[in-house]
């Protein structure tokens, strides 16, 4: 089915021009205000309607939300089957899980709690939880869900809550990597493992985390040995560092020696790397992955830059925290 994709990728390859370029998020962070960096935004076509009406005083957050709506309005028009897309929606699902047990559990079950664009609809996520009707959740989340809400509900520890979740989604992302025919697919599930266990190490050995808690926390993939890298993480930063550099992710070890911060930035960077190669791929599923994983990333460049704004944070400041671009 060489063919099957190529009307989507046609239409992907000119939606990618409305991308923001390194110029653009140059020009919006030398915006004098948040108002300014508002109507630039607007001028590119951010926002709809509704959010014309208010003004360039309205929540950016609505803005944002607008847009990763209108992100998943178009994949549903261009694939019937988003089955592929699961690696890519599993963290909307998993994090609404979170919120309706949370939010049930705390009596603070608001609308805004919760993602748009995940595959499971989020009124029968929570009618579940209310009801604590967890075999009708999706196979992967019934154990996880039960046992984070029971242990939430006794002990009222949400990070326990999360941490449960958090495991449960990277060996949901695993096995859809492992599942997957597409290239993209597999590398991306196996990076996301991977990037996620080297932070759990990283925080593990901050906060002198022992080995039950790292074996409990990593999860098994191909390209780290987790034991190894339970076993670094318990000793000091230097033994953590010295095993990083003769992985494949030798160059996260000048990003990790700074801050946690800027480990996320070399996330987030490495993963547009990752998905450069589909620019030049028409034929398959590839590039509407990577253009909803570059759509991702340039949302979040806004939410950084326009929250900055909002706090006057310093121009240098912000630039130090934006991410790399697709376009």
């Amino acid at each position: 089915m060489k063919w099957q994709y190529t009307y989507a990728v046609a239409r992907i390859r000119a939606r990618e021009l409305s991308l923001l370029s390194e110029q653009d998020v140059s020009r919006l962070i030398a915006c004098e205000s948040y108002e300014e960096c508002v109507n630039a935004l607007r001028d590119k076509g951010w926002g709809d309607e509704a959010l014309d009406a208010k003004g360039p005083d309205c929540d950016y957050q609505l803005m944002l939300k607008a847009e990763e709506q209108r992100l998943w309005q178009l994949v549903s028009e261009l694939v019937i089957d988003r089955a592929p897309f699961r690696v890519i929606l599993l963290p909307i699902d998993y994090h609404n899980l979170k919120a309706a047990i949370k939010g049930y559990i705390t009596e603070s079950l608001e609308d805004d709690l919760f993602m748009p664009g995940g595959t499971v609809d989020i009124s029968r996520l929570t009618k579940c939880i209310e009801e604590g009707d967890f075999a009708n959740l999706p196979q992967g989340m019934v154990e996880p869900a039960r046992e984070a809400f029971e242990k939430l509900l006794h002990t009222g520890d949400g990070q326990l809550c999360d941490n449960i979740i958090d495991k449960a989604l990277l060996n949901a992302i695993k096995a859809e990597g492992d599942g997957s025919k597409v290239g993209l697919i597999k590398v991306y599930a196996e990076f996301f493992v991977a990037s996620v266990n080297i932070k759990v190490a990283l925080r593990g050995q901050a906060m002198h985390k022992g080995r039950e808690f790292l074996s409990s926390e990593l999860v098994a993939c191909d390209s780290l040995d987790v034991k190894k890298l339970a076993e670094v993480a318990m000793m000091n930063q230097t033994d953590l560092f010295e095993y990083l550099e003769i992985t494949s992710y030798a160059d996260v070890v000048p990003f990790v020696a700074e801050s946690l911060q800027k480990f996320d930035i070399w996330r987030d960077n490495r993963i547009i790397e990752l998905i450069g190669a589909e620019k030049y791929d028409c034929f398959s599923i590839g590039p509407i992955i990577a253009y909803v994983l570059a759509r991702q990333n340039e949302i979040k460049v806004a939410r950084i830059i326009l929250s900055g704004k909002r706090n006057c944070v310093e121009n240098g400041l912000i630039k130090e925290r934006v991410r790399m671009m697709y376009a």
